[in-house]
């Protein structure tokens, strides 16, 4: 299922579809199809490429802030992965553009709001990346900002959100952790299919959205909002794959 989920994500990209699109250009014989599938083309262009339209869809499901009050604690906070990259030039792990998810775990710990943290993450790649495990990274860096190492738990198996949740329900069973205790950490986009897919593995948590892709001032219209963005096309391949991701959670609860 993660290989095949990789596949598919890969052709959710819009991007894709044009290309395909304009393949088909160089094989039709007819002067009048051709001129038609261009400008189908410049169509899905002009649309998918256009953030405004992007961020009035996915804004529904980017889950708000949820800071944490004074008196809240909790005995456990799971930060999920997908927050790295490998390089395979120069061997070593790299914080990617969500790795706010770590400067809110590690600042949680530090103020007294979890008392565990659950690293949950393997590799993130469809191919091997010299044994690199997205948790065990996250690990290091915790222990290197002072985090002890014996509050840290490396759950270095998980491939997807679905693996995340059962695992992390496994762990929590070892333990004997109160799972009505727990701090859910991932992106906002994340949270919805994130929290939804913990319920199911029968771990209720609190979730803690951040790494905030939306901000409320950029689903307000403006003449900068129709220009063509490359990102937001990329966009679209995220989206699909939380509605997805959500419509399979429906299906099985």
């Amino acid at each position: 299922m993660f290989y095949l989920f990789k596949v598919l994500t890969f052709f959710l990209n819009p991007f894709i579809w044009i290309i395909i699109l304009l393949s088909f250009t160089l094989f039709s014989k007819k002067e009048k199809n051709r001129k038609k599938l261009i400008s189908i083309a410049f169509i899905m262009i002009v649309f998918f490429s256009n953030p405004w339209i992007i961020i009035q869809l996915q804004y529904p499901f980017h889950a708000p802030p949820m800071p944490m009050r004074e008196n809240e604690h909790y005995d456990v906070g799971v930060v999920l992965g997908g927050i790295t990259s490998y390089d395979k030039v120069n061997k070593a792990g790299h914080f990617n553009m969500s790795s706010d998810r770590f400067i809110q775990t590690a600042l949680l710990y530090k103020k007294g709001h979890i008392k565990k943290i659950i690293a949950s993450g393997g590799r993130n790649g469809m191919f091997l990346e010299d044994n690199f495990i997205e948790a065990a990274f996250i690990a290091k860096n915790l222990e290197d900002l002072g985090i002890a190492k014996q509050d840290i738990i490396i759950e270095g198996n998980s491939k997807n959100t679905q693996e995340n949740a059962e695992n992390t329900k496994k762990i929590l069973d070892s333990l004997g952790a109160n799972k009505t205790k727990t701090v859910l950490i991932t992106s906002a986009f994340h949270i919805p299919r994130a929290e939804a897919t913990f319920k199911i593995a029968g771990v209720n948590v609190r979730p803690y959205p951040c790494a905030f892709s939306i901000l409320p001032s950029s689903v307000k219209f403006s003449a900068e909002s129709l220009l063509p963005s490359v990102s937001a096309m990329n966009a679209w391949a995220g989206l699909f794959k939380e509605l997805i991701g959500l419509a399979v959670i429906k299906m099985k609860s």
